[in-house]
């Protein structure tokens, strides 16, 4: 008679380790965990890269505005320049008609002014910072004033 002690039972059997099938459940459930965590890294470091574009362009653009302000549009249509490493380029369309200006009185001006639209893009190497568009008035001195 064989002892009973050796030969283990059914149940017994079965519960000594996974199966293939457990072990592969398993595995597909902590796959699609991981491939779920890496999309949100990814979008997170996409998003954190924006962020930090972002940051970069604010002072830059706010250079840029401040130098074009001084540009006659007028008199310089278009143009580039290097600020901090950054190249702008811009180009000046005219929006409303060049006018004749006039005194505070109402009497005639010196200048003919118009209102322009100049649109400027900036460039970091081969990236793109973006494009924006600013307004501002080209000016022409026509006449001296009379004393």
């Amino acid at each position: 008679m064989p002892d009973r002690h050796l030969t283990p039972s059914p149940a017994a059997r079965r519960e000594r380790g996974f199966t293939l099938l457990e072990t592969m459940v398993a595995l597909v459930i902590f796959s699609a965990a991981a491939m779920a965590l890496y999309g949100l890294l990814n979008t997170n470091l996409i998003a954190l890269a924006r962020a930090h574009d972002v940051s970069r362009q604010a002072p830059a653009v706010r250079q840029v505005i401040e130098h074009l302000s001084s540009v006659n549009p007028r008199e310089e249509a278009a143009g580039s320049i290097e600020l901090d490493g950054v190249q702008v380029s811009w180009t000046a369309t005219l929006v409303e008609p060049v006018r004749q200006s006039q005194s505070v009185t109402g009497a005639l001006g010196h200048y003919e002014i118009g209102l322009y639209e100049l649109e400027f893009t900036m460039r970091a190497g081969e990236r793109s910072l973006g494009a924006w568009r600013l307004r501002t008035v080209g000016y022409e001195k026509v006449r001296e004033p009379a004393f």
